[in-house]
């Protein structure tokens, strides 16, 4: 979308909403400025009539007028008024106990009326009006105003003032509103779009220009003449003539170091990798080394002899996984899972990780719970990922401590088992925790690692289905490093 069609899409929709808020303020004022001038209008003939009224009782109390002729003079009066102001719907007189004494329908003389209009404005001290929308009426103001003087009372009278003429003019001066906003959102739309189309000129051509540069992806090209401008486009174009100028002196300059660069990126991805693979196989290592020096030193019955022999060939079968494994860490090999438990897990792991924890003076403590079923897994990726947790978590305590591996049903999800590797060790710093899983990242000194290690498990948890995540510290719970594997219950992952 252009920048013109932008600007009349943001613009037209301002204008309009700014046209249709002042059409709606000045409805809106006008309605209430018609309907104070009904009501004061409405008001003022049912004060007069109030006034007449009370008097008309005031003489009928002292005997001046009989009751028959007040009755008649009073219907005269409210026949008078509905004739001369045709807004008026109702007029009634009320005695003190809610009778008609005056009504413009005759037939509604000596009613009593009980409802709640009729005994507020029995009971109100002051004038009051009411908006009622009748459906036979129509929406009017009734108006009520006691008969009283001081604390004697005559009862009241009351006026439907109708409010129709009112809507009827309130609904023609919307129409007019709406007209001349339709009237001037046209206009404006026009004024808009051929301004859109005045200013947005000149940055078309900047634009078309800047896209050829683009799609030939040659800085080298000469670049369209562009017409000089004295305004803010104008900087704009000399700001990307400068742009294109400076692009193309970095361009000669990176095409001069890329060669030599290039040759020097390939030795330090080859050495980051050697130095990972290092790492990674120092792990199986330990178990190896310790278990060749029971064999060397002898003095074991056939059994622990070939228990040693079998660590020494998992061990070094390991390595040579390890260093495939590292090799194509872009290009994982394709799992081979089969049913797995835990326990086995477990074991394998402590023992190729015993050599380690003994010389660090670390206890490992092994807990699978009773209802953990047999995994599908690839024991072997699963062992490399619990063996470089177990040593990192060793690394951690250089003084000695404890690293617990536990497994157990999730009690938030029934289907996952949640293994925990857990040290006691400081902790991961805060300001790493985000990082601790990128590749190459560690903490470690400078020799000792590589920060493959937990690259290379959270991609093989993450083939197997499941999550290799690092917990947050609980605050009141003891140091230390939480390391959770979350895994499926059925297999998963290619």
């Amino acid at each position: 979308m252009g920048m013109q069609a932008k600007f009349i899409l943001f613009a037209v929709p301002c204008i309009a909403l700014f046209a249709g808020f002042i059409g709606l303020v000045t409805i809106q004022r006008e309605e209430d400025l018609l309907l104070r001038n009904a009501t004061q209008q409405g008001m003022g003939i049912a004060r007069i009539s109030s006034v007449l009224f009370t008097n008309a009782r005031i003489y009928e109390d002292l005997g001046m007028v009989d009751t028959s002729g007040m009755s008649d003079y009073l219907d005269y009066f409210v026949a008078d008024v509905m004739r001369l102001d045709p807004r008026i719907v109702f007029f009634m007189v009320f005695d003190p106990e809610g009778r008609v004494v005056a009504h413009n329908n005759l037939r509604e003389y000596g009613r009593l009326y009980t409802d709640p209009a009729t005994r507020a404005a029995l009971s109100a001290t002051y004038p009051t009006v009411r908006r009622d929308d009748s459906e036979e009426l129509g929406p009017l103001l009734d108006i009520a105003v006691p008969l009283s003087i001081g604390s004697k009372r005559w009862g009241a009278c009351r006026i439907g003032f109708s409010l129709g003429e009112m809507y009827r003019s309130l609904d023609r001066l919307r129409s007019e509103v709406m007209g001349i906003s339709a009237v001037l959102l046209l206009t404006a739309l026009c004024a808009v779009w051929y301004a859109g189309r005045h200013f947005s000129r000149p940055l078309t051509a900047l634009t078309r220009t800047m896209n050829d540069i683009t799609a030939r992806g040659d800085l080298a090209a000469p670049v369209p003449a562009l017409p000089p401008r004295e305004d803010e486009i104008g900087l704009l174009q000399a700001s990307f003539l400068w742009m294109v100028r400076r692009l193309r002196e970095a361009e000669r300059e990176r095409l001069r170091n890329v060669e030599g660069m290039h040759q020097a990126e390939k030795l330090a991805s080859i050495g980051q990798l050697a130095s990972g693979v290092a790492h990674e196989i120092n792990n199986p290592l330990g178990g190896v080394i310790l278990c060749f020096r029971n064999l060397v030193a002898g003095g074991m019955d056939e059994a622990t002899r070939r228990q040693h022999e079998e660590v020494i060939d998992d061990g070094l079968e390991r390595i040579r996984r390890i260093v495939r494994e590292l090799m194509h860490y872009a290009r994982p090999a394709p799992l081979a899972m089969c049913a797995t438990r835990v326990d086995d897990l477990f074991a394998r792991t402590a023992s190729l990780a015993d050599f380690t924890l003994q010389r660090q003076g670390v206890t490992l403590v092994c807990t699978v719970a009773p209802d953990v079923p047999p995994l599908s897994t690839d024991p072997d990726k699963m062992d490399q990922v619990l063996l470089n947790l177990v040593l990192n978590g060793a690394d951690a305590m250089p003084g000695g401590g404890v690293l617990t591996l536990d497994a157990r049903l999730d009690p938030g999800a029934g289907s996952t088992v949640r293994i925990t590797v857990r040290d006691t060790g400081p902790g991961v710093p805060e300001e790493h925790r985000e990082r601790i899983f990128d590749p190459f990242f560690t903490t470690k000194h400078s020799g000792q690692g590589t920060g493959l290690g937990l690259a290379v498990s959270a991609a093989i948890v993450a083939r197997h289905g499941g999550t290799l995540a690092l917990e947050p510290p609980v605050p009141g719970d003891p140091p230390g490093a939480v390391f959770v594997i979350s895994l499926p219950l059925s297999g998963t992952a290619p």
